[in-house]
């Protein structure tokens, strides 16, 4: 009888232990799912911290063979990480992203969402904003963006910008509808992401 129960102690932790293993990402991986961006901010920060700290190993490292070898590792998880992130958001899309916009633009902003077309990695969010113009635009249009947490404060170090195309025509009539492309820095930071600014080109420029 104490042998069967001591059995199923063992049994019981065994099982355990693999939860926890598994639930906390294999052992350091920490996904924390965000409510509007998912697991992708998550995957970005592990990829991150694993591709740092080999950077950190070959700028103490005085070894050459070694120093060959983690430049290898460091480039082999870069390659992995943008392949995670691309299946991720081949496999989730992401879409209607809470937004405000702040700038004295000439377009209504309609829609941001994460692109699949424009790779994203975990140095850069490739995004997509549809807007709808409310007066005619003989020029580029731009939108200066940043991410903010619950309590507005801003959660990437540096703003990004949208566009539209290089290649596409520069006049636009009112009530058309255009996409601006671009992206925001460092996909990794943005685990807190609860929504996206748009500001005006001054306050842009003040923050650079």
């Amino acid at each position: 009888m104490k042998k069967s129960i001591i059995l199923f102690r063992i049994a019981f932790l065994t099982v355990l232990s693999t939860f926890l293993f598994v639930g906390c990402g294999g052992g350091g991986e920490k996904i924390v799912a965000n409510e509007y961006l998912g697991d992708l901010p998550s995957i970005a920060k592990n990829y991150t911290d694993k591709m740092e700290a080999k950077e950190q190993e070959l700028k103490v490292n005085t070894d050459f063979e070694k120093a060959f070898k983690l430049a290898k590792e460091e480039e082999l998880l870069e390659e992995e990480a943008e392949s995670s992130i691309k299946d991720y958001i081949a496999n989730n899309p992401i879409n209607n992203l809470p937004f405000e916009q702040k700038g004295d633009d000439p377009f209504t902003i309609t829609d941001v969402s994460v692109s699949q077309k424009y790779n994203s990695t975990p140095k850069i969010l490739g995004l997509i904003a549809k807007v709808t113009l409310t007066k005619d635009v003989s020029k580029t249009m731009f939108l200066y963006i940043k991410a903010v947490d619950k309590e507005g404060n801003q959660i990437n170090k540096r703003m990004g910008v949208l566009a539209t195309g290089m290649f596409s025509k520069k006049s636009f009539g009112v009530n058309k509808e255009v996409e601006l492309i671009g992206g925001i820095e460092r996909t990794a930071d943005l685990v807190n992401f609860e929504k996206f600014v748009f500001v005006s080109r001054e306050e842009y420029n003040k923050s650079k």
